[in-house]
């Protein structure tokens, strides 16, 4: 099969690379002049499946009003009069449950693990190094309600048996010393043991340079326009 990948980032270069590797013949377009050059090289890095989260959930409308009115908010939305972006919003706010959000990110934790297992598989085979590092991560809560408020998160970590530590002030500042300053400020955390971070700009290039071994092709600096 001859396949086109739009995109030379992180997901456009690995899909490449599973599609060869697969038999196919593979021809990747990005209007950057390398891979991985817009938002894969700004990437933070961080695979935490554990913390895959859907937007829709509690309390976000509220939030969405609110971001809407900041000027660099995290959500942006310009109404249209397209029936589609209605039947979408409606169907955010269905989703917008305590019921909801529990089934939702059950269905990301389990497709966000199922992620980071191909990840290290892909990471043993290849060989390629991004300068990872399996430190864990630490979720910090500076009230006793986001504390209380973590108790359903931690139920779907308990489902799919993902390693978790619930850690008062001193377990936190065990984890990570340069807290001791602001331990005051501090009503407990959750460490995740198992995440990673690396450099996801790095990992795309040299992925990229495979998948050209391989027989993908890359057209670079060349524009999608339809």
């Amino acid at each position: 099969m001859r396949v086109i990948v739009l995109g030379a980032g992180v997901i456009g270069v690995t899909t490449a690379h599973y599609l060869a590797e697969a038999g196919h013949e593979v021809v990747v377009v990005d209007r950057q002049a390398g891979p991985g050059l817009e938002t894969s090289f700004a990437n933070a890095g961080e695979i935490s499946p554990g913390y895959a989260s859907p937007w829709a959930g509690p309390g976000v409308p509220l939030k969405a009003i609110k971001w809407l009115l900041m000027h660099h908010g995290p959500l942006l939305l310009r109404p249209k009069l397209d029936p589609r972006m209605w039947v979408w919003i409606a169907g955010m706010l269905r989703n917008c449950t305590s019921a909801r959000y529990a089934i939702n990110k059950a269905r990301m934790v389990r497709v966000a693990e199922y992620s980071r297992d191909c990840l290290q598989a892909l990471r043993a085979e290849t060989g390629i190094a991004y300068d990872e590092r399996s430190q864990g991560t630490l979720q910090l809560f500076r009230t006793e309600k986001q504390v209380a408020g973590a108790a359903s998160d931690i139920a779907v970590l308990k489902q799919f048996g993902v390693p978790y530590e619930l850690l008062d002030p001193d377990g936190c500042i065990a984890a990570e010393p340069a807290l001791l300053p602001v331990r005051d400020r501090i009503a407990g955390g959750l460490r995740l043991p198992g995440d990673e971070t690396g450099d996801c700009a790095m990992f795309t290039d040299r992925l990229a340079a495979r998948c050209r071994a391989a027989g993908v092709r890359f057209l670079f600096e060349t524009t999608i326009e339809r």
